[in-house]
């Protein structure tokens, strides 16, 4: 009868399915959960019911008859993910409450080793960041964990604990944002199709296995056979990859110093007055925000500038949502105003 079970709860193809036999079990789950820990830390029941049955779902995958019984090991299962579960809701509170108490000594005597103390304490928010964007680029997650450092650093600068507002909401729009533009300051010009770059990155992983096992580089017919890919498919990436990169316009055609020539020079471009005009336009709009109020500045810099939305500037400045709004729209008026000004 046990492996009858086993066997329709890992064949079903329906959710529906696997949630009835999960629910056949569920005194297994109810009978893992302590009552005296029932609203520890704002977690009830019903939360603690869902971990118990995701515990019970992977004790369905991962269990082998041996002569175990299976309640005896899915109860066991549940109740360690409970109590795992719960000493971590324990432990997030504790550094919750050290954090707040660092903050209130850090703000009132600032020293750079309660601020090395507090970067510790929340580390855990930039490795969440960090995991978020590592599958979604090319850089290390040691590289995006260092970067997103850099906000929380900064988020702990500007924090106010009076305000009452949560840091961890306060600063992930810190660390996101600074992992954000050292992404766009890294990235190439040019963005290739997502198939062709994991194309790319798969053709160098045989290369460099290759490599160290015959010392030699894997000629393109080789390299395509094992890619599984056709010889117009591997040319398409490779030209793709020489074309990320744009060519400078003052890059030299040739090396004679005497007559020496720029690929700009070649090259008629009747948009260069628009490009005049744009640096133009920026460099009075950079003196029209100085001419605004520092908040109002501000807000325009989050929403416009870091990209952030209305309500992650909001918990950023420590203000509402409709304040943003307001001060948004007041501050593209004047800045309307000005910048008129400034070209009449």
């Amino acid at each position: 009868m046990q492996q009858e079970v086993l066997t329709a709860y890992r064949n079903a193809d329906s959710p529906t399915v696997r949630q009835q036999i999960l629910e056949e079990y569920a005194e297994l789950v109810e009978g893992a959960i302590p009552d005296h820990d029932c609203h520890v830390d704002g977690v009830d029941r019903a939360a603690l019911m869902r971990i118990g049955y995701q515990a019970l779902a992977l004790a369905f995958q991962e269990f082998e008859p041996s002569g175990e019984c299976f309640e005896d090991y899915a109860r066991t299962q549940i109740s360690n993910h409970i109590q795992r579960y719960l000493q971590q809701r324990r432990k997030s509170s504790g550094i919750k409450e050290i954090t707040s108490d660092l903050f209130l000594e850090y703000q009132s005597q600032p020293s750079i080793e309660l601020r090395n103390r507090l970067v510790e304490l929340n580390i855990g928010l930039v490795r969440k960041e960090a995991h978020h964007w590592v599958n979604q680029c090319s850089e290390t997650l040691d590289d995006l964990i260092q970067v997103g450092t850099i906000g929380l650093i900064r988020a702990i600068e500007r924090f106010e604990s009076g305000k009452g507002f949560a840091f961890s909401s306060f600063a992930i729009p810190y660390i996101r944002g600074e992992i954000q533009h050292y992404l766009r300051d890294k990235s190439p010009t040019l963005k290739m199709p997502r198939s062709l770059l994991a194309l790319h990155q798969q053709a160098g992983t045989i290369m460099r296995k290759y490599r160290s096992q015959h010392g030699k580089d894997p000629s393109e017919t080789e390299l395509v056979q094992m890619l599984g890919v056709s010889m117009a498919e591997w040319q398409e990436v490779k030209l793709a990859c020489q074309n990320r990169t744009p060519i400078s316009l003052d890059s030299q055609i040739n090396d004679d110093d005497d007559q020496s020539v720029s690929l700009g020079e070649l090259i008629t471009d009747q948009r260069y007055r628009s490009f005049q005009l744009a640096q133009e336009d920026s460099l009075r709009l950079q003196q029209a925000l100085d001419q605004l109020e520092d908040r109002t500045r501000e807000i325009v810099e989050f929403v416009f500038l870091k990209e952030f939305t209305y309500k992650e500037a909001a918990e950023a400045l420590g203000v509402s949502v409709v304040t943003v709004s307001r001060r948004l729209k007041k501050g593209l008026e004047l800045l309307k105003k000005i910048m008129t000004t400034l070209i009449d």
